[in-house]
């Protein structure tokens, strides 16, 4: 039984450095990966995402003492609290981004995305007259922009948010969002290690902000 166990265990080995060498090689789908290792095509997708989070978090660990202010995005979209929702909506779009900063007298005070948008309309919010000051997500959770990749990482995982304003000496001075953590982790853009990079960072039950 045992000698059985092990010959089981050693051809499981074999298959997954198979699956790897091919997974990293290769430009086959997981489908001809799957006929190539006589393996599933379930069994060797779970294979390839363990590849892929090893390697997420490998990547996270080398860089995650870089500045959070050598990729945040400097440029930052904000609206006083006493504007509506409406108003949020027709700057998000004219200025394309997916999120503002809520302040009230210039500070910051929280923060509001599409995705509230299109929710405060699903449940019949007011679009036109509920003021930012009422709907938007606060207190605001923030990064200075001394602290690392490894930080501002922690703080999303921990608050469960998918964007971060940076904010000095009371001023809102760029935010950062998961995506562009994910695309400075991942510079060989390899297929699927961006994606794993996104889950990993967000645990993949992180609220969407």
């Amino acid at each position: 039984m045992m000698m059985v166990e092990k010959d089981n265990q050693s051809e499981l080995e074999r298959k997954k450095s198979l699956i790897d060498t091919l997974y990293h090689h290769s430009d086959l789908s997981v489908e001809s990966i799957s006929y190539q290792s006589d393996m599933s095509i379930k069994q060797v997708q779970g294979i390839i995402d363990k590849i892929r989070k090893k390697e997420a978090l490998e990547v996270l660990v080398e860089h995650s003492k870089t500045p959070v202010e050598k990729i945040m995005a400097k440029t930052v979209v904000s609206l006083e609290s006493g504007k509506t929702l409406y108003d949020a909506s027709v700057l998000m779009a004219k200025k394309k981004v997916g999120c503002l900063v809520v302040t009230s007298k210039g500070k910051p005070l929280g923060i509001v995305t599409k995705g509230d948008v299109v929710k405060a309309v699903s449940i019949g919010v007011s679009f036109k007259s509920t003021k930012l000051e009422e709907f938007a997500s606060r207190p605001l959770v923030y990064a200075s922009s001394s602290q690392t990749i490894e930080e501002v990482a922690d703080l999303m995982i921990k608050n469960k948010i998918r964007k971060l304003p940076v904010i000095q000496q009371g001023k809102i001075v760029g935010i950062v969002t998961v995506t562009d953590l994910a695309l400075f982790l991942s510079p060989t853009r390899r297929p699927g290690l961006t994606e794993s990079i996104f889950h990993v960072i967000t645990r993949e039950n992180a609220k969407k902000r």
